[in-house]
C-alpha cells in the first residue's frame, strides 16, 4: 500500500547538561549529611525492635526471673524508649542504649538457663544408676536382635 506508520517518542521534560551537573553537586553536598541521617534511622529502627523483643522476653520469662533483674530491664526498656520519644536523638546514644537493653536481656537468658540447669540436675538426683560404659554397639546383657532392611 506504499503507507508507513511509524511512533516517536521523545522526553518531553528533559534536563539540561547544566541541571544534571547541579544535581549531582547537590547530591555530593549532602551525601555525608544523609549518610548521618541513615545510620540515626537504623539506629531508631534497632532500638525500638530490641526494646520490642525485651518486653516479649520479659513477659515470657518474667516469672522465671528474680524482681531485681525484672526491675533492671524495665528501666532499660524505658531508658530506650524515652530516646526514641526525642526527635533529635543521635545514633551513639541510641546505641548506647540498646547496648545496655542487649546487656540486661543476656541476663535473663542466663538466668533462665541457671535455673533450667538446676532444675534438671535436682530432678535427675543421686538415685540414678551410673551412666554404663557400653557404647551404641556393644552387645549388652539384654536380649537384642540386629538385622537388617531394605526397602522394596
Amino acid at each position: 500500500t506504499g503507507k508507513e506508520q511509524r511512533i516517536t517518542i521523545t522526553a518531553s521534560s528533559g534536563l539540561a547538561k547544566d541541571e544534571v551537573e547541579r544535581l549531582v553537586k547537590e547530591a555530593e553536598a549532602h551525601a555525608e549529611e544523609d549518610a548521618r541521617k541513615r545510620e540515626q534511622i537504623e539506629a531508631r529502627n534497632i532500638a525500638d525492635t530490641s526494646a520490642y523483643q525485651a518486653e516479649k522476653t520479659l513477659q515470657e520469662f518474667g516469672e522465671q526471673i528474680d524482681a531485681d533483674l525484672k526491675s533492671e530491664v524495665e528501666a532499660r526498656i524505658a531508658d530506650v524508649r524515652s530516646v526514641l520519644a526525642q526527635e533529635d536523638a543521635d545514633a551513639p546514644s541510641l546505641q548506647a542504649a540498646t547496648q545496655a537493653l542487649s546487656a540486661a536481656v543476656q541476663k535473663i537468658g542466663e538466668a533462665v538457663y541457671a535455673r533450667q540447669q538446676a532444675e534438671a540436675a535436682s530432678a535427675s538426683g543421686p538415685d540414678d544408676a551410673p551412666p554404663s560404659d557400653e557404647g551404641p554397639g556393644d552387645a549388652g546383657d539384654d536380649d537384642t536382635i540386629e538385622g537388617e532392611y531394605r526397602e522394596v
